[in-house]
């Protein structure tokens, strides 16, 4: 047996209540649900997570606890490309995305934890990176009227902030062009302005709103269709100037490609939880490369700052404020901006000491529901 060999899997699952309200046009988040897998070898302990915005989390937990985890028991796993593919040949026919996609970025980031400890290095190292950090933007999940917006944002650039994004989609088109004036006042002319509309419209609407917003120099118009409309955002991009965003609702490189092909997006946001974890979010970030797009992948913070440096289409790392690991209270150190700058923690691995034990927001599941079998010769 190597010493990398997996002696026991766990999955865990928590329905953490944001410390803020966190609101946009289209939703509200009452839960961050948090599924966390635990790997241990002879040697070492590695936790890995996934997540969801509150909706589907006991089905992910499920998944990894029934069809995936007794999987990896007795494995090497030293090598997480070669997990990922056999596990995601596993799963394929149930239909390969979301619940599957999420569950396999629990294993994954734990498996490329394993190899980060067993190695003694910095995950942004094993990523491939030569030096740690990476520019951070101040992300507001919130519909603040503009006075409010506008003293967060003061707030924000005085802690050293100079990229900044907003919700917009609200009902009247008036009141997101106020909150767009309150904030580029704030902010002033040079700071960087990005927004976000949630899927919220359709693509007139998108026309008519990108036109509106044009006068406040965006860096880009995030989620404006609904994530299945690849026509829509490749017209879009022809009939308005500021740069569209996409990714964070898509669940494969497959679906990054299409609208690659497209023509389609202009900054490529894949979530690391949401795309399957750290091996196929590299590979995402290959695709954006070839294609000349540069990546700003959505939430997952605390794993974004490892792996944005390791690639050369780095943008900018999103800090979803209220909604990270240390303000959700299930990990520290929090997130670590200087001067607008993401810093990784010191130590091996992600450098995370994750505080999970006894905790009230635990959800139990229970012993699996029944003997697992394998699906692929």
């Amino acid at each position: 047996m190597s010493e990398m060999t997996i002696r026991d899997a766990r999955v865990r699952l928590f329905r953490v209540p944001p410390v803020t309200r966190l609101e946009d046009a289209t939703h509200v988040v009452s839960h961050v649900e948090l599924i966390t897998v635990t790997l241990r070898t002879d040697a070492h302990e590695a936790t890995g997570l996934s997540y969801t915005a509150g909706v589907g989390g006991s089905a992910v937990a499920a998944m990894l606890r029934d069809d995936c985890l007794p999987h990896l028991v007795g494995r090497d796993g030293g090598d997480a490309a070669a997990l990922w593919d056999w596990m995601r040949g596993h799963l394929y026919r149930t239909g390969f995305g979301a619940t599957t996609t999420l569950a396999l970025a629990a294993i994954d980031t734990a498996l490329w934890e394993l190899r980060a400890q067993a190695d003694d290095q910095p995950l942004w190292r094993l990523a491939g990176a030569e030096t740690p950090g990476i520019r951070a933007y101040a992300s507001l999940i919130d519909l603040a009227p503009p006075d409010a917006l506008a003293e967060r944002l003061t707030q924000l650039r005085a802690e050293g902030y100079r990229w900044f994004k907003i919700k917009v989609g609200l009902p009247d088109i008036a009141d997101d062009l106020a909150r767009l004036s309150a904030a580029r006042e704030a902010i002033g002319p040079d700071d960087r302005l990005s927004v976000d509309a949630n899927m919220g419209f359709d693509l007139e609407e998108a026309v008519r709103r990108a036109r509106a917003f044009d006068r406040f120099g965006l860096e880009w118009l995030e989620e404006p269709l609904p994530a299945e409309d690849i026509a829509g955002h490749a017209a879009l991009r022809r009939r308005c100037g500021i740069p569209v965003a996409v990714g964070e609702s898509l669940y494969t490189p497959e679906d990054i490609a299409h609208y690659l092909q497209a023509g389609a997006v202009d900054i490529v946001q894949a979530d690391i939880a949401r795309i399957g974890g750290i091996t196929p979010w590299l590979a995402t970030a290959r695709l954006a490369e070839a294609a000349g797009r540069p990546v700003a992948p959505h939430y997952m913070a605390e794993w974004a700052v490892h792996l944005l440096p390791a690639v050369p289409n780095a943008l900018v790392l999103e800090n979803v404020l209220g909604a990270g690991l240390a303000e959700l209270g299930v990990a520290s150190p929090p997130l670590r901006i200087e001067k607008g700058r993401a810093l990784p923690p010191e130590g091996a691995g992600h450098g995370l000491q994750f505080h999970l034990d006894d905790s009230p927001h635990e959800v139990p599941l229970g012993p699996p529901l029944f003997t697992p079998q394998r699906s692929r010769k």
